[in-house]
């Protein structure tokens, strides 16, 4: 695609290709926030008795896996919908609209408890805003933002991103200081600080491993922006391994500065609720944990803005798709190249977190219901695309087109049998309302429903278009 038809007006139907793989990283990062992990920080450290570091490099490796399917499903189709397509290409087409159905709780939930938390900590400290307005003030400026186009949110990204980062690395140095001046050099290098074998607890590993795996939620939204990435088949598949193994190691190498900081925290901290608040008094006061706050909360604003984007996309595919009211949700803006229906509508749901400020938390593990049930799926999209209709067979392939992916499969249904019960009951019955909507619309599973053609979504089409007869059988 030439300099001049990206930087056009998009027509109806049509996304601009403007992100390079530096606002796919950005994007990625966005989505799971570099910060989350001092939020996790109490929790985890008591948990695992101090061996956070070693929990974040098993939940890395677990991931591993479904981030890879991801990286080849994008290779085999560049398109939007991300998890939804591949499935329905490459499995069966009610299943790709189940898994696209099942993903939205995760995308829809996290924008509203992203926006109440924001709400909920920026009323503690300008309490003359109440929670609403709070609510109100986020949502407007990502829809804006979002509407704009992803060029705008790209850059936006970049910049709140690196400064999260940025403190990520000042507070690394503020704790090498710290330790070095209290045990010396020798301080920096405790291996206990990664795996103390007198103390591991197994469980409590796993158990923190399963609960870490909610950081890694952002590799994934990444492959919802391939049709707006620059060779989406070499970009994005780097973007989301990048995004996932990064995104691990810095989490690991934090938390065991974090460890060094702090060495009996497990069994020291007051409420690991709060814990990362305790560290940071200790280490640089208020004006520290200040800086923690305002940092941290721009992450959320910015987590909401990526799942709103990932989600208006994966609604506009489905509407694309005419699985979903083709006029409402399968439309870009002309003016911006964006789906404007989608990402207003996306917002006004978020805002709904303003009415359920007292039930919101307990429906957060919904979004681990969904995403973990569409890894399952991606990972499944894998085989069926490639060991089953291609054929292959031969050598590495067997590693990685089967062995990688059932690997994949069998970690994500151990994370899976792990949510709350509660969670999975509604989990599924949201399931079973889109199976009764789907059932409607296709004169009771009579009539498939009509993916888009891969030339009309994609600018190498050339090299690989989907058939119409490329799903299986049901």
């Amino acid at each position: 695609m030439s300099a001049t038809a990206q930087e056009s007006p998009a027509v109806e139907g049509s996304f601009r290709r403007v992100l390079k793989l530096r606002h796919l990283v950005a994007f990625g990062l966005a989505y799971l926030a570099p910060t989350v992990v001092f939020n996790y920080y109490g929790i985890a450290t008591t948990a695992t008795g101090g061996m956070m570091a070693l929990a974040y490099l098993i939940t890395m490796s677990a991931m591993f896996f479904t981030a890879y399917s991801y990286a080849q499903m994008v290779k085999a189709y560049p398109i939007a919908g991300s998890a939804y397509s591949y499935v329905q290409r490459s499995v069966n087409p009610w299943f790709g609209f189940g898994t696209g159905w099942i993903m939205l709780l995760d995308y829809l939930l996290l924008p509203m408890i992203c926006y109440l938390l924001f709400g909920v900590y920026m009323n503690e400290y300008v309490p003359f805003v109440p929670v609403w307005g709070w609510v109100v003030i986020a949502a407007a400026f990502g829809a804006t933002i979002n509407i704009l186009g992803a060029r705008i949110s790209g850059r936006l990204n970049v910049i709140v991103v690196s400064a999260q980062i940025l403190f990520c690395v000042f507070l690394v140095g503020l704790i090498v200081t710290f330790v070095v001046n209290r045990d010396g050099a020798g301080g920096l290098l405790v291996p206990q600080a990664i795996l103390d074998v007198a103390r591991v607890d197994g469980g409590g590993l796993l158990w923190a491993a399963s609960i870490l795996a909610v950081s890694f939620l952002g590799f994934d939204a990444v492959s919802t922006l391939a049709e707006e990435a620059e060779e989406p088949r070499k970009n994005v598949p780097r973007a989301v391994l990048i995004v996932c193994l990064g995104a691990g190691a810095a989490f690991a190498l934090i938390s065991y500065f974090l460890q060094l900081a702090w060495p009996t925290a497990y069994r020291d901290l007051a409420d690991p609720d709060v814990g990362v608040f305790e560290l940071l008094q200790r280490l640089g006061g208020d004006a520290l944990g200040l800086t923690f706050f305002v940092t941290d909360q721009s992450a959320t604003i910015l987590a909401a803005m990526a799942a709103i984007a990932a989600v208006s996309r994966l609604l506009y595919t489905m509407g694309r798709d005419r699985i979903l009211p083709q006029r409402f949700f399968g439309r870009l803006s002309p003016r911006f190249g964006t789906p404007v229906n989608n990402i207003l509508l996306t917002s006004a749901i978020a805002l709904t977190a303003i009415f359920y400020a007292d039930n919101l938390f307990g429906a957060a593990s919904l979004t681990s219901f969904g995403a973990v049930t569409g890894f399952i799926m991606v990972n499944v999209a894998v085989i069926g695309h490639y060991f089953i209709r291609e054929r292959r067979r031969s050598g590495g392939d067997v590693l990685r087109f089967l062995v990688m992916p059932l690997a994949g499969i069998a970690i994500n249904v151990v994370l899976w049998i792990g949510i709350d019960t509660h969670a999975k009951l509604l989990g599924l019955a949201w399931l079973g309302v889109g199976v009764i909507y789907l059932g409607v619309i296709s004169r009771g599973f009579r009539s498939y429903p009509r993916p888009i053609r891969e030339e009309d979504a994609s600018e190498d089409a050339a090299d690989h278009v989907s058939s119409p007869n490329s799903t299986l059988t049901p």
